[in-house]
């Protein structure tokens, strides 16, 4: 079973940001948040006891705004919590400004040994665009400070943003590739209600057309490939061995809990292990308040509120594994397409081996395949 913690705090929130996250909280309300965590952390090590953890991944928000002490007394409840923790793979998201080495080596103690950090640009031009509180040198200081405390750690870029050109895609994904095993490469997704839409909506900014997105991921990932990094996901590329074991367990549907305002689980087993009639998933409320309340109100994981839930169908279940599956270089099993016409989509696919894949010229028109398929 993979493991997701969430710490939704930050210094500043991006322009483009609509995920679970705060900007400047106060220390009680990120004292009361951690507690609630912890307690919930203990809730689900009762029921999922049964369960052996493989992979943890610590998102947010930015984890790295955790002291020492918070690190330590977050990670000590997981190992006592779960009677079978034992992962291959514990992950923690930063920041350039608050990757430090006293919170890296802290992580470094408390187990983690994989760090994924935020860059999202090497030039500063594109970071001050988009609300990012650090710059490009301080991003290029802190990926050599963790590549001397870690050796599996990524880089996230960000392709879209409103000085983007094909050069300086070229040259930050070139130089990514030359500082970490493994980076992540996202177009910028416009999200209504964030500052940059409403900056953009009123004409104050722009941004690359879908082409030239499209045109910038083909580059970044030629220029990964030339530095080593392979494409297994579509937005992922990594040296061979350094491949997100957390992250795959997403894209091959294994079994998740999430934890934390806003996080996702999608469950399968009941509490001794056993395959219940139909998996479940379900979300924790965003709100951080709510989400303390609710944890604190219970004495149990399947207590806590909800603010979503849903069973899943066996047609939800198919539909997922080919929207997943084709993310990926393994692609799917053709069997999944059986009694389904892939008319237009087809063009894209490659097959062999009784599996389907994408096509490079397909991962970059994703969005309109899945369409057609589902």
């Amino acid at each position: 079973m993979e493991l997701y913690l969430h710490f939704p705090f930050c210094k500043k929130k991006c322009a483009y940001c609509d995920f679970t996250s705060y900007a400047g909280c106060a220390e009680a309300t990120v004292f009361s948040y951690l507690t609630a965590l912890k307690r919930e952390i203990a809730f689900a090590g009762k029921r999922f006891a049964a369960e052996r953890i493989d992979t943890v991944y610590l998102g947010g928000g930015t984890p790295s705004l955790m002291s020492p002490r918070e690190i330590e007394s977050l990670f000590k409840r997981l190992k006592e919590s779960f009677p079978l923790y034992a992962p291959t793979e514990v992950s923690v998201e930063v920041n350039p400004e608050s990757a430090t080495e006293e919170v890296l080596c802290a992580f470094r103690d408390a187990g983690v040994n994989r760090v994924s950090m935020g860059v999202q640009s090497f030039f500063d031009d594109n970071l001050r665009s988009v609300g990012r509180v650090h710059d490009a040198a301080t991003a290029r200081a802190a990926a050599r400070r963790i590549a001397g405390i870690f050796d599996n750690f990524s880089l996230d870029i960000i392709v879209g943003l409103p000085y983007d050109t094909p050069e300086f895609v070229r040259a930050e994904t070139e130089e990514a590739g030359e500082l970490a095993p493994h980076v992540s490469v996202y177009e910028l997704t416009l999200e209504e209600g964030t500052p940059l839409f409403g900056a953009v909506d009123e004409g104050r900014v722009w941004l690359p057309d879908d082409d030239e997105v499209a045109e910038y991921m083909e580059i970044a990932a030629d220029a990964l490939a030339g530095k080593g990094l392979e494409r297994y996901e579509v937005s992922n590329f990594a040296k061979p061995g350094y491949e997100c074991r957390h992250n795959r367990g997403y894209w091959t549907r294994e079994a998740y809990v999430g934890l934390g305002a806003g996080a996702h689980s999608l469950v399968k087993n009941d509490a001794e292990g056993k395959p219940l009639p139909a998996q479940i998933r379900f979300a924790s409320p965003k709100d951080v308040n709510a989400y303390i309340a609710g944890v604190n109100c219970v004495s149990g994981f399947d207590d806590v509120p909800r603010a979503e839930m849903s069973v899943l169908s066996e047609g939800e279940i198919r539909a997922e594994r080919i929207m997943l599956g084709l993310r990926t270089r393994e692609g799917i099993d053709e069997n999944l397409l059986a009694g389904r016409s892939a008319g237009r989509a087809e063009e894209f696919f490659e097959r062999g081996e009784g599996r389907v894949r994408l096509t490079e010229r397909g991962l970059a028109v994703m969005n309109s395949v899945l369409v057609e398929l589902i």
